[in-house]
């Protein structure tokens, strides 16, 4: 049972009012104070087709992240050696910042695969995570 069935009448109220309340208001509020809204609310606020899986579009978030990293690694084999050396000292290191963003997507793919949100077969998420988290590991050492 949800708890707005054993809600006060003064509860009630308070809800009904910050249900009325314009933006300005609800941003006043202190951070240590609960919310107006319930995470139940949050969750029927979302479609119902954002929490299905799908293993064509999980996979093609995988190879997009690998066709930017190997195009990355690619521009960075290829071009910075082309370039004069006080660039260089320059170009490595916003390498390894947009490298190090790309590879921690590909660290969220294989951590949501733990939690089985990759797609709706746990030997599919077993393996990609392990293949994922090993690859990492490999490139990181």
């Amino acid at each position: 049972m949800a708890a707005g069935g054993r809600m006060m009448e003064k509860e009630r109220e308070k809800q009904e009012l910050l249900g009325r309340a314009s933006a300005g208001e609800i941003f006043q509020r202190a951070p240590t104070d609960k919310p107006a809204f319930t995470l139940a609310q949050i969750k029927k606020a979302i479609p119902p087709h954002c929490f299905q899986c799908s293993v064509i579009r999980s996979f093609y978030y995988v190879v997009y992240d690998l066709v930017i990293i190997a195009s990355l690694l690619y521009a960075v084999l290829v071009w910075i050696p082309a370039l004069p050396s006080m660039q260089q000292l320059g170009a490595c290191p916003l390498y390894w910042v947009v490298q190090g963003c790309v590879m921690n997507g590909i660290w969220v793919i294989a951590h949501e695969c733990g939690h089985h949100a990759f797609s709706d077969y746990l030997l599919l998420d077993n393996m990609v995570r392990s293949s994922l988290s090993s690859c990492l590991a490999l490139l990181l050492f």
